[in-house]
């Protein structure tokens, strides 16, 4: 099986050279049917020219010549019994009957005669054009070897524009193909470390996209290793036991979690790669809804990773001093990047706390989101009585599921949003833990939650009275 940035090379490759010589094909035929429209249409708007005028049968011949010389038109002037009275390319004498020539046969039906034939006359290919005008007919012809070689200079000037567009395609083309390689590498050695039991893995964000069939299979390598792992300790220590019960959660909730974002993805780009037809816009659309999805996954893992940290206990704070609010204004500005058209208001006083800032700005984070997800009204975020409170006017919580939200991996299923994995409201709860507080919950269904926290552990005094 290919990997996804062979096929992406693939079928652009094939796509590339069959639409150059698609075009290539279409644009001669249609290119050469034009030109010779083109020559037609001079030689009916000539002979029009000629029988307005009205040369007179005196210097007819002088005429005739004269056009001969200055167009290379050839000129033949033709008697209503076929017989050709003046010719401008060689001399009327010997020259058969005329009056059963296409052009001829055509014009005497009182239409533009016109074909593309061998004179056996003058031994060369031409397009004639005639037309019956009183008693004769009159006949001009071009060389057919004169407008192929016009046409050839047109043609050759408009596959030269359009290979090189081909080509800065082409070289598009090569750069999303480093991407997606280089993206499949990175994805490739992080699940590499979550097999070998590194858990903190980096997963930046995506360039272009990810090749799922890869990720499905080192998933199932992690489940396979984990649970023969969990049958061999089931032998020793119910500490191991647990351990494994956890490390079965976390490739349960990923497996679970992971199965619309993947689902889309390979939906979208089968599309892309099996229509050829689609448009640049809808194409551009697939590739955007693509991306989107392959970043809730990193988003995921990031908060699975640090979730793992917390329990593991490989994490401790590393406390400084800083100020509360511009911390909270911090955190509303990134999430307003991504939320543009909610509102997020902070009614907090200049309080300086000891902890650790970047474990605080991820708790803070995980409520304000939180609150932004269930509900479609401003969030508020206040500091009331040392108790920080992030209040939202949304859907609000039953009073049963108030006391499991801060489980590792527990959803309400009404609750349940496209990128959540259950581990956001635990890693605030853990955080707090080790500052020495705890999360309250107050909630209504219907008119919306209050989650707050008493900040007095954290509170650096001495900062505060200066």
């Amino acid at each position: 099986m290919l990997r996804l940035d062979q096929l992406y090379f693939r079928n652009f490759f094939f796509l590339f050279f069959g639409t150059l010589l698609t075009v290539a094909v279409a644009g001669y035929l249609l290119l050469e049917k034009v030109e010779i429209n083109n020559h037609k249409t001079m030689l009916t708007n000539m002979i029009n020219q000629f029988i307005l005028s009205n040369p007179s049968e005196s210097n007819l011949d002088e005429v005739v010549k004269e056009i001969r010389a200055k167009t290379a038109v050839r000129v033949t002037i033709i008697d209503e019994q076929g017989v050709v009275v003046y010719e401008s390319n060689r001399d009327t004498k010997g020259m058969s009957n005329h009056l059963n020539r296409p052009e001829i046969i055509e014009a005497r039906k009182g239409k533009i005669g016109s074909s593309i034939r061998y004179s056996q006359s003058v031994n060369r290919d031409f397009l004639y054009v005639a037309k019956h005008e009183g008693v004769r007919y009159i006949r001009m012809a071009y060389a057919l070897s004169s407008i192929k070689e016009k046409f050839f200079k047109f043609w050759f000037k408009a596959m030269g524009l359009f290979t090189l567009s081909m080509l800065l395609a082409f070289w598009v083309a090569m750069k999303t193909n480093r991407k997606i390689t280089h993206d499949l590498q990175r994805i490739k050695i992080d699940l590499e470390n979550l097999l070998n039991k590194k858990y903190e893995v980096d997963f930046d964000e995506v360039s272009c996209c990810k090749e799922f069939d890869s990720i499905s299979k080192q998933i199932n390598q992690v489940s396979k290793k984990l649970q023969k792992r969990d049958r061999q300790k089931a032998k020793y220590t119910k500490n191991l036991k647990l351990l494994s019960k956890k490390q079965s959660d976390i490739i349960s909730a990923i497996s679970h979690e992971f199965k619309n974002p993947v689902a889309a993805i390979m939906g979208y780009t089968q599309s892309v790669r099996e229509d050829k037809d689609l448009s640049e816009n809808i194409r551009d659309r697939f590739l955007e809804k693509v991306l989107k999805n392959a970043q809730k996954i990193s988003t995921m893992i990031d908060r699975l990773a640090m979730a793992i940290k917390l329990e593991n206990e490989t994490f401790s704070p590393e406390f400084s001093t800083f100020n509360l609010r511009t911390l909270v204004e911090d955190v509303r500005e990134n999430l307003l990047q991504k939320y543009r058209d909610r509102e997020i208001k902070i009614d907090i006083e200049d309080t300086m706390i000891k902890a650790d800032r970047s474990m605080f700005d991820n708790l803070i984070t995980n409520l304000i989101e939180n609150a932004l997800k269930y509900s479609d009204e401003e969030v508020l975020v206040q500091l009331v009585d040392n108790k920080l409170k992030v209040v939202d006017k949304g859907i609000g919580i039953q009073k049963e599921d108030i006391d499991k939200i801060t489980k590792r991996f527990f959803r309400v299923d009404s609750l349940s949003w496209d990128n959540s994995i259950g581990v956001g409201l635990y890693i605030v709860k853990y955080i707090l833990k080790l500052h020495g507080s705890y999360l309250e919950i107050e909630s209504k269904p219907k008119e919306g939650s209050t989650f707050w926290f008493d900040i007095i552990p954290m509170v650096d005094v001495k900062h505060n009275e200066i």
